[in-house]
């Protein structure tokens, strides 16, 4: 059984989740939800490559892309707003149960195609310019220092575990970029930064 959503569903989850997604920080923006979905839609591209033998669900990859960026206590419980939203547009009680349990572990432990696809198109937001410059304007805000927001950088690449082929691919030039980046950074800093005092 399959959520089976056409356009009018899709626009429907999207017009829900948009507002729902815009963070306090100024991190995230009303876009996020198209950039990961289309990011995803390169994954999938990828995934389907000759000799890549599993099959995704379309629409199941829509809805965990939707919900996977909204705050934790957005998520999806009986009764919800969310909930009514699926039940309102006959998604099967089965499909949202598999929808909770994807949104519950696609970041630290993705088992199925479609979540491994999320997992990757989130984490792909984490590293390259695109992950360093949400690195740096966070380290900001938190006054860090130059040196910290390098060692911060690299410790986030050297963490990032992607969950398929294509997510590994995607991001390999990009991590090698931003480690690359911290490096030159942490030099800089050391020459520019003065240093503390006894």
């Amino acid at each position: 059984m399959t959520p089976n959503l056409g356009a009018a569903a899709r626009e429907r989850i999207l017009d829900f989740v948009r507002p729902l997604s815009v963070s306090l920080d100024g991190m995230t923006n009303f876009g996020f939800v198209e950039r990961r979905l289309k990011i995803a839609k390169n994954l999938l591209e990828g995934v389907r490559r000759p000799g890549c033998a599993e099959e995704v669900d379309e629409d199941r990859l829509f809805l965990i892309t939707a919900f996977a960026g909204l705050p934790a206590a957005r998520r999806i419980s009986p009764d919800s707003r969310e909930d009514l939203l699926l039940r309102s547009l006959r998604i099967p009680f089965e499909e949202i149960r598999i929808l909770v349990s994807s949104l519950d572990r696609y970041e630290a432990d993705p088992q199925s195609p479609e979540e491994r696809i999320v997992h990757d198109a989130m984490l792909l937001e984490s590293v390259g310019a695109y992950g360093v410059t949400q690195l740096l304007a966070a380290g900001a805000r938190e006054r860090m220092t130059l040196a910290e927001m390098a060692q911060e950088i690299v410790e986030k690449m050297e963490s990032a575990r992607f969950a398929t082929p294509a997510g590994r691919r995607l991001a390999a030039d990009r991590v090698a970029f931003a480690t690359l980046f911290a490096r030159k950074l942490a030099q800089e800093a050391g020459e520019f930064e003065a240093a503390p005092g006894p």
